[in-house]
């Protein structure tokens, strides 16, 4: 009889990726928007690198990348942070919206704010004590001067009290931003309680037009700009991409035409944001939404944000955005020495190939053993049974316990 072969067994990288995939709270699992979320983490990590290779820069460089087109580029990929508010608007929206429109059961709102307490906390906590740590030894402030900065970005209020982001992790004023939209999600998503689905689009059409409107008048102000007012567009536009979903968009119907629409979307957002102005503001989140939609429908783009490593790197995108601000620095203290004489494109180049790796493997470090075990909704009891087992342990019993007594040995 001929071997059988198990046809089943997962394939080498399906094993290598395993212990660094998300969990997700309800099992459903949507590989376009790691995918997506890929995306919007390595705009900001080209964004971050480039900057530090300016920073690393003699001063007569600066001047020769006035006319930079792809200098120009990187100083616009900042744009990967509303990349991830359309996302968390979708995600966030989803089962609201699933809720009022599927008739699936409510959502606990206890629940719902429970799970951001022990899903995004503690990662994002331990991050900022050891950032703090690191510039108290390093001279970057006193502990009693930054203690302050770091209690208003635990409480995530660094942005309204300062004016400014944290100077603990600057990343973090747009987990600011994000947190103030998970507040105000559950009364937001009551949109979705409108029955008539013309209606609904076309209010939170409305609202996006007014939110847009809105975050142009607090332009200018440090602590505004930098809160909801500047950015609820971003996350209505996910709420929209949630109506598209649930309306048929998860049954894909694969179309060449959508990644002609992508390739071009994408480079019509990048010449939007180069350019700059009012345009851009307006348009913005409407292009993300399209080019969203069209990563769903497409079939190379959809093929890119489904692929396995994409979808996991793209899972470990809180853990990068959290860590690789520092870690890029960090590493570019002594990558800065490679090849300084040559032009930004080929430092460009050779500084990601140095730190990326770098940024990634710590990365997925943290993600392993910080985050990922904090995905799963009942780590909370899993430590206490944990701490209960070890106190159960014989070295914890008291020495009475034991069956021979001390009178009882003789040598």
């Amino acid at each position: 009889m001929p071997n059988m072969v198990d046809n089943h067994r997962p394939s080498f990288s399906s094993r290598l990726l395993a212990p660094y995939r998300r969990i997700t709270s309800t099992g459903q699992f949507i590989p376009e928007i790691d995918g997506l979320r890929f995306i919007a983490i390595f705009s900001v990590f080209i964004y971050h690198l480039a900057g530090d290779i300016l920073r690393h820069s003699p001063a007569n460089l600066h001047a020769s990348l006035d006319h930079n087109w792809l200098f120009s580029v990187t100083q616009i990929l900042n744009i990967g942070v509303p990349l991830f508010f359309v996302i968390s608007g979708f995600i966030l929206g989803m089962p609201f919206a699933a809720s009022h429109l599927h008739r699936q059961r409510a959502v606990p709102l206890k629940k719902y704010f429970l799970r951001r307490l022990t899903r995004l906390e503690p990662p994002y906590i331990l991050c900022l004590l050891l950032f703090f740590a690191l510039k108290v030894v390093a001279a970057r402030g006193s502990a009693s001067e930054l203690f302050p900065n770091l209690m208003a970005s635990v409480f995530y209020v660094h942005n309204l009290v300062y004016g400014m982001p944290s100077v603990i992790n600057f990343v973090a004023w747009s987990l600011e931003v994000e947190i103030q939209f998970y507040i105000l999600a559950p009364v937001l998503a009551l949109v979705f309680t409108i029955p008539r689905a013309s209606t609904r689009r076309a209010v939170l059409a409305v609202l996006l037009l007014l939110a847009t409107g809105i975050s142009r008048l607090v332009a200018g102000n440090g602590a505004l700009e930098h809160s909801l007012l500047g950015f609820a567009q971003y996350f209505l536009a996910g709420f929209l991409l949630t109506e598209f979903y649930l309306s048929g968009g998860e049954k894909r119907q694969a179309n060449w035409l959508w990644d002609l629409a992508s390739a071009g979307g994408w480079a019509m957002l990048l010449v939007l944001l180069v350019r700059g102005g009012a345009p851009v503001e307006w348009i913005g989140p409407w292009l993300i939404l399209g080019l969203y939609i069209a990563a769903f429908q497409g079939v190379a783009m959809n093929r890119f944000v489904s692929n396995a490593w994409i979808t996991t790197i793209g899972g470990m995108c809180y853990t990068i955005y959290l860590l690789h601000n520092y870690l890029v620095a960090g590493a570019g203290m002594v990558t800065e020495r490679v090849l300084p004489q040559y032009p930004f494109w080929a430092r460009l180049m050779i500084q990601f190939v140095l730190i990326s790796p770098f940024v990634l493997g710590i990365s997925a470090l943290y993600f392993r053993w910080v985050e990922r075990p904090c995905m799963r909704p009942d780590w909370p009891q899993r430590v206490l049974a944990a701490f209960g087992r070890l106190k159960n342990r014989r070295f914890w019993a008291p020495a009475a316990a034991s069956s021979v007594s001390s009178g009882d040995y003789k040598p």
